[in-house]
């Protein structure tokens, strides 16, 4: 089975986005607290039953899609990430630019120096790697098909 062409893209979006999503993650846990913090100042109004701050704060940190779903998101990044061989995390860092707890070889990342990765077409980025246009694209699917299939989106 191939993946639709959107999702691929998706997928895409997501790795490059990695860490700003780590980022935006970490600052909605912030709000999440900070208003519970407000609630104990006595600045939030609210009604109902009475429950301690601390299980509304987790219910809400809890409660949040969106955090929840980002979480999943780049969870399955990070485990395809671990998985993934050499070769294939030189790919990904060459065209998504990610790199987590890997640090790319001095010499490809001085070959890099200057360039943008979203104007470099893949024969480019294989010239870079040493390697087969075939072989670049290989490993790049294989990379985005693998957080597809960690996502349940394959």
């Amino acid at each position: 089975m191939k993946l639709k062409r959107a999702t691929y893209r998706h997928i895409e979006a997501e790795i490059y986005a990695y860490h700003d999503t780590l980022k935006t993650m970490q600052e909605l846990r912030a709000d999440i607290i900070l208003a519970g913090r407000q609630e104990e100042m006595g600045l939030a109004a609210g009604g109902g039953y009475t429950t301690s701050k601390v299980e509304r704060r987790a219910t809400k940190l809890a409660d949040s899609l969106l955090l929840r779903e980002m979480e999943r998101i780049t969870q399955a990044i990070a485990e395809t990430y671990v998985r993934a061989k050499e070769e294939a995390r030189r790919v990904v860092w060459v065209k998504y630019g990610l790199a987590i707890g890997w640090e790319p070889p001095a010499e490809i990342r001085a070959l890099m120096e200057g360039r943008n990765r979203f104007d470099m077409s893949p024969d480019e980025m294989a010239e870079i790697l040493a390697v087969d246009r075939a072989t670049f694209h290989r490993y790049r699917s294989g990379f985005v098909y693998g957080v597809a299939e960690r996502l349940g989106w394959y």
